[in-house]
């Protein structure tokens, strides 16, 4: 009997103990708040998932927008090459849109009707010379506002604002990103340019090249006998050197000094000799810089002394005396010769002219006669002619008759002036005339004490040369190296206002 009362008991308590746990675990339940978590979850997960759908769709406007930076560079590229400078600007226009729109149009995702000027813009602004104002053509779907010739200088401009399409932004009612960038680019065509070449071949240029032929050709001159003047530094040419000569006097062995063959008998080089090769070596030159540029140059050759000379070409070439065979031009450069003279103070036996040799004057005078009046900008623009350039190469001491009176000194300015005032720009190479090489006593009465010391030869070349060209190269100076300097400058700054 006590077995069923006990089962009775043991169920109860039992019970008793699933009924406290029952009420501990809902107790606990009540105070439970880590569910919150959940809850917070649920509610930010809508969110959390647009906010990466719109970190998708960011992402992938802003490579789209680069894609497109780099079409408008290609674009605004494409319509200043140098080919393309040669084309009108409704061509550009039409070369710069088509590289655009075939660019993005391959993109995937990209909103864009190219014909819609707020969406895609493109502007060409020329100038059609290099003092001209420039003229710009707005670049409208299949044709432009205006169309201007073959440009001077060109600047393409390329400004866009697109719309890149959403995966997810669009169920916010965000359906595109706005896209939007610019670029731009400027080209210049470096212009056609004639090159006069104006060698001064005067006795003073020869002047021995280094300060060791100069001490050289004084003391050789100086241990000359009876000839005067003594110790003269320059290898000046005579021709009379016999003692038949008329109203001549002959030196020691009855033979006249012709400095010049003093000069080639030491081995002695002179500035004429340097000057020459730095020439030939220039017309090199602007080959290799003609086709660098995609420009043409052309080149001819005067020289002076007592008069002008036209070198070659020796008659004018459809108008003009310069000639586009530089290679030729090369070969004529050795037509230029040094003066000869009978013998001292007589050009031509006899006759007395006080060895005025450097006739300023009549070089310029020539030089105009043969240089254009009006020269062009350089364009290819139909009608368009060669920008001019002269080049001087001289010592820039002045001896010359004038109105029956002989005048020395600085290089007279005015016929500069002139040369300038016609557009034609002026580089000059002085070859400087020391005081060093004004030795013998005459010279340095004449030459030395009123114009070298102080020096008075340099600020008229640097006031006849136009800004930036004037280029000084004395004793020892590499005078191939100095020429080429200033010709790498004349062609640099062809593009500025002349």
């Amino acid at each position: 009997m006590m077995r069923p009362r006990q089962r009775s008991h043991t169920m109860a308590a039992t019970l008793r103990v699933w009924q406290a746990r029952c009420r501990l675990f809902l107790a606990g339940l009540a105070m439970d708040r880590r569910g919150n978590v959940l809850m917070i979850v649920a509610a930010a997960l809508l969110p959390l998932t647009f906010a990466a759908g719109m970190g998708i769709d960011y992402s992938r406007a802003m490579r789209i927008q680069t894609k497109l930076n780099a079409a408008a560079d290609a674009a605004a590229l494409a319509a200043v090459t140098q080919p393309m400078m040669n084309q009108s600007s409704a061509t550009a226009c039409a070369v710069a849109r088509k590289m655009f729109v075939a660019q993005a149009t391959s993109l995937g995702g990209l909103v864009m009707n190219d014909s819609d000027p707020a969406q895609l813009t493109i502007t060409i602004a020329d100038s059609a010379t290099p003092t001209s104002g420039s003229t710009t053509t707005t670049c409208a779907n299949g044709g432009a506002s205006s169309s201007t010739t073959a440009s001077y200088s060109r600047t393409a401009s390329v400004t866009y604002r697109m719309q890149s399409q959403n995966a997810f932004g669009g169920i916010l009612g965000m359906d595109s990103l706005t896209v939007k960038g610019s670029s731009q680019a400027n080209s210049a065509v470096a212009p056609s340019i004639d090159f006069y070449l104006m060698l001064d071949t005067s006795p003073s240029m020869l002047l021995p090249a280094t300060s060791g032929g100069l001490a050289s050709m004084i003391a050789a001159t100086s241990a000359q006998g009876d000839i005067a003047p003594k110790g003269c530094a320059f290898a000046c040419h005579q021709t009379s050197t016999t003692s038949s000569d008329p109203g001549g006097t002959p030196q020691s062995g009855g033979v006249y000094l012709d400095n010049y063959q003093v000069a080639r008998n030491n081995g002695i080089a002179l500035r004429t000799d340097l000057v020459t090769s730095a020439v030939q070596q220039l017309t090199t030159d602007a080959q290799t810089t003609s086709a660098a540029n995609h420009a043409s140059y052309r080149m001819g050759i005067f020289d002076f002394d007592y008069m002008f000379r036209q070198i070659w070409p020796t008659s004018a070439i459809g108008g003009v005396y310069v000639d586009s065979n530089l290679t030729q031009v090369s070969s004529h450069v050795t037509d230029a010769k040094v003066l000869t003279y009978c013998r001292n103070n007589q050009r031509v036996c006899g006759t007395s002219d006080s060895d005025m040799g450097t006739n300023f004057t009549a070089a310029f005078t020539g030089a105009l006669a043969n240089m254009p009046t009006k020269p062009g900008s350089g364009t290819t623009n139909p009608g368009d002619t060669p920008q001019a350039i002269l080049f001087v190469i001289t010592d820039g001491m002045r001896d010359e008759n004038v109105s029956g009176g002989r005048v020395m000194g600085p290089i007279p300015g005015a016929q500069c002036t002139t040369i300038k005032n016609r557009g034609i720009r002026i580089a000059i190479l002085n070859t400087q005339y020391l005081p060093a090489s004004a030795s013998d006593s005459w010279s340095v009465a004449n030459v030395k004490t009123p114009f070298l010391v102080p020096d008075k030869i340099t600020p008229a070349l640097t006031a006849c040369a136009s800004p930036g060209l004037f280029y000084q190269v004395t004793t020892d100076g590499d005078i191939a190296a100095a020429l080429s300097a200033l010709f790498q400058k004349a062609v640099a700054t062809a593009h500025l206002t002349q």
